[in-house]
């Protein structure tokens, strides 16, 4: 017997390409739907096979449509599902009401949760509703599963997406990127709900496979459902986070700059702009390639409690990219062809294995694989080696950091008088002199780097730290500035030493050269720093000494 998969928005972006992926299957008829319908019929025109042009318009009235075209399953690839067709969910609920499965290619956090408050409705309809058929998190899921076996725990899992700037994403996605930019999402943190901004924690990260030139982008933090889903779905992890990225720096400047109106209510709703910078991208796009890629990250520990991570890494080439969000719809549908899906509304999560979207890849110009699982050592551990050791166990404990770490305690903060060194101390954020002050340090991993965020009497400051070139040597960088500072353990204490620093890429010279007399050492086993900072000719830049826990 036929069955009918009608696909709404099934010339576009997406959508046609999946309507082309399921356009050779027999025992289907693929009605590629959508409203304008010369768009389909020239599609079907293109492709033949099964496919079968119908107008839709989900403004009308559903029901009506529905039972006109009667389908076995019906799946949504238009968008965009951050906003546009909302979380009334009025298109599941009505495949539901006339008996139809339901697949969507929804990429927003919130709308894939929520899928599931349809469940009860769905598994008395007999039907499956499966929202999030797409890239994440169907096949993001799949990678974290796939690696799975080699961890005794799972910490930290992190994502990220880079398209080729040369191919046209569509409306719906531009829509959808706009829709966070400069937003608070919401993101698990060191076992805590917290929220970032959209497109924040930028950082640059290299895609790369055997025998295959990498791609190396700066990506930032994006919308993902993985940053809600993940944190219930596997137990024990502490940190999610996903990140989108754009192949020209041209377009990836203009997004930190839009992030950055959106945050001070310069623009309230970039998404009235989409049709503007839609083609604004589509221009620069022919300066750009074809090659996508996206990369999982998945930290965690061995079974001798041991930090170890994973990577996994995808190319796609020949512009084959677009088609990877479209392939867990076309292998649900295969699937349920030759078995009756279990019935319930849930998110795309462990749906489908890594090795089925593998398969599929090979009728693509895609490759993925991992990386063999690597020791994760700590920073600091990377930086002393051997000596790492011998630091006092409170200091060694503090500086064991594989995803997020923090310390409270209290501390005595003396500034300098000069006024150009209090000036100084304004701008890059320390506190005012005062005595037992809260302290709370944040550490967290980011890319090889350690991020650290002092705030000292709800007044921060940060600085990323970083493994430099020669042992017993790292750099810290506080803006614009960055510093290589040595290490010494002497009397049981781990002292740091500044060697050089640059500021925007240019030596200062020595005789400029700020001074660090700083140590941290144990006491009645807690952390003990001591810090203190002088600048030639000034004298005291900051001093501050406390205890942490």
């Amino acid at each position: 017997m036929i069955k009918t998969v009608l696909i709404i928005g099934g010339y576009g972006q997406f959508g046609g390409r999946l309507s082309r992926r399921l356009s050779d299957i027999g025992d289907i008829t693929v009605l590629v739907a959508g409203r304008t319908l010369s768009k389909a019929e020239a599609l079907c025109e293109q492709y033949g096979g099964n496919l079968r042009p119908v107008y839709f318009d989900r403004s009308e009235d559903l029901d009506t449509q529905l039972d006109k075209f009667k389908p076995w399953l019906v799946i949504d690839a238009a968008g965009p599902f951050q906003s546009v067709f909302g979380h009334g969910y009025t298109l599941a609920k009505a495949c539901i009401r006339h008996g139809a499965h339901y697949i969507d290619l929804s990429d927003s956090g919130t709308f894939t949760q929520g899928i599931s408050r349809l469940d009860a409705r769905a598994q008395a309809a007999g039907v499956a509703v499966v929202s999030g058929a797409s890239s994440v998190p169907a096949l993001s899921s799949a990678v974290v599963d796939a690696a799975m076996p080699n961890f005794t725990q799972i910490t930290s899992i992190e994502g990220g997406i880079s398209p080729g700037g040369k191919i046209d994403i569509g409306m719906s996605v531009t829509q959808a990127v706009l829709s966070y930019l400069g937003k608070p999402l919401k993101i698990f943190r060191a076992g805590a709900w917290t929220t970032e901004l959209g497109y924040s924690r930028v950082h640059v990260h290299k895609i790369a496979l055997q025998g295959e030139k990498p791609l190396c982008r700066k990506f930032g933090l994006c919308d993902a459902p993985d940053l809600l889903l993940f944190p219930e779905h596997y137990d024990g992890v502490e940190t999610v986070r996903f990140y989108g990225s754009q192949e020209l720096w041209i377009i990836h400047i203009n997004i930190r700059i839009l992030a950055w109106l959106q945050k001070r209510g310069i623009v309230r709703n970039l998404q009235n702009h989409a049709k503007i910078l839609r083609w604004i991208g589509t221009q620069f796009g022919r300066f750009a390639s074809e090659r996508g890629g996206m990369y999982m990250r998945i930290l965690g520990i061995d079974d001798d409690g041991n930090p170890i991570s994973q990577q996994w890494h995808l190319i796609a080439e020949e512009g084959d990219g677009p088609f990877i969000p479209t392939l867990a719809a076309e292998i649900l549908t295969r699937h349920w062809l030759a078995a009756k899906p279990k019935s319930g509304a849930r998110a795309a999560l462990s749906e489908i294995t890594l090795s089925e979207f593998e398969h599929v890849f090979t009728s693509l110009s895609i490759k993925s694989e991992f990386e063999d699982v690597q020791a994760a050592p700590y920073l600091f551990q990377q930086v002393l080696g051997a000596d790492f050791e011998e630091l006092p166990a409170a200091v060694r404990s503090g500086h064991q950091v594989s995803n997020t770490k923090t310390m409270r305690g209290r501390v005595d903060v003396v500034r300098g008088k000069n006024p150009l060194a209090q000036l100084a101390a304004n701008i890059i954020g320390f506190a005012k002199t005062g005595s037992n002050k809260p302290i709370t340090i944040s550490m967290e991993v980011l890319d090889g780097m350690e991020i650290w965020t002092r705030t000292i009497d709800g007044q921060s400051f940060c600085s990323a730290l970083s493994k430099a070139s020669n042992p017993f040597e790292i750099y810290e960088r506080f803006g614009p500035i960055k510093f290589k500072m040595k290490f010494r353990i002497e009397d049981e204490k781990l002292h740091y030493d500044i060697i050089s620093a640059k500021m925007l890429g240019i030596p200062f010279p020595k005789f400029l050269l700020p001074k660090s007399i700083t140590h941290e050492r144990a006491e009645a086993g807690k952390f003990i720093f001591d810090v203190e900072v002088r600048l030639p000719l000034l004298g005291r830049l900051i001093a501050y000494k406390g205890r942490l826990v």
